[in-house]
């Protein structure tokens, strides 16, 4: 039997056609939070979850656009202040501010070091990208803490710190140092979903360098607060 041969001629079709495979889409751009949305996340807990923790693209296209900044540090300032007091409570009542004396008091802290880092170095970050940025740390830090307060509590009342099995008080170091982990990995979400970023390179160095300056500050201020 005769093979079957491709039409030729002027009107043929381009073999190397059946080859061509069009190149993937380009991933859609996040959208920003509008400034409404965030204005939710001020009076309900549950957005500010979504603000917080769920949607870091989101707050790197914010931090691009330099759109509802301070709205967006309100919240996170907020969520810094507010939900690691229940945390603090389980330690004791009286201790109510510790813990977020610890996250945000050691942001805070930093941050002016921070802006000073990226204007010396030209990275031509504002004041208020900076912001942003570095609150993310204690807020999403609190939020963790609020999510592993019930756990603590549940240790503290069945455990005994003189019995020979790890204590309540070591476990609670081991929870703080996961929030603190979560807190620096969303900023490192947030810095990576940022599509306008001028020298990303330099400025990456920058927030590592500024990394080891605040964890010399955080654990200092774990030992004064004698968590």
């Amino acid at each position: 039997m005769d093979s079957v041969q491709p039409p030729t001629g002027p009107n043929a079709p381009d073999p190397s056609v059946q080859y061509y495979r069009p190149a993937p889409a380009p991933k859609p751009r996040a959208e920003p939070h509008a400034s409404s949305d965030v204005d939710l996340a001020l009076w309900q807990p549950l957005r500010t979850v979504d603000v917080v923790l769920a949607t870091p693209e989101r707050v790197a296209a914010n931090v691009d656009g330099e759109l509802a900044l301070g709205r967006l540090a309100a919240v996170f300032l907020l969520s810094g202040l507010l939900f690691a007091v229940p945390y603090s409570c389980v330690l004791g009542v009286d201790s109510w501010w510790r813990v977020t004396t610890l996250y945000l008091g050691s942001t805070l802290i930093c941050l002016p070091s921070l802006y000073v880092f990226t204007s010396y170095m030209g990275t031509r970050v504002t004041l208020a990208q900076i912001v942003v940025l570095a609150l993310m740390i204690p807020a999403s830090a609190a939020l963790f803490t609020l999510g592993f307060a019930p756990i603590l509590e549940f240790l503290r009342l069945t455990m005994s710190d003189a019995s020979k099995e790890i204590g309540w008080t070591s476990i609670s170091k081991v929870l703080l140092g996961i929030a603190l982990a979560a807190g620096i990995i969303q900023l490192w979400r947030c810095f990576l979903g940022s599509r306008q970023k001028t020298n990303p390179a330099l400025l990456a160095l920058v927030l590592i360098v500024w990394h080891g300056v605040f964890l010399y500050v955080f654990t200092r201020m774990f030992r004064v607060l004698e968590l």
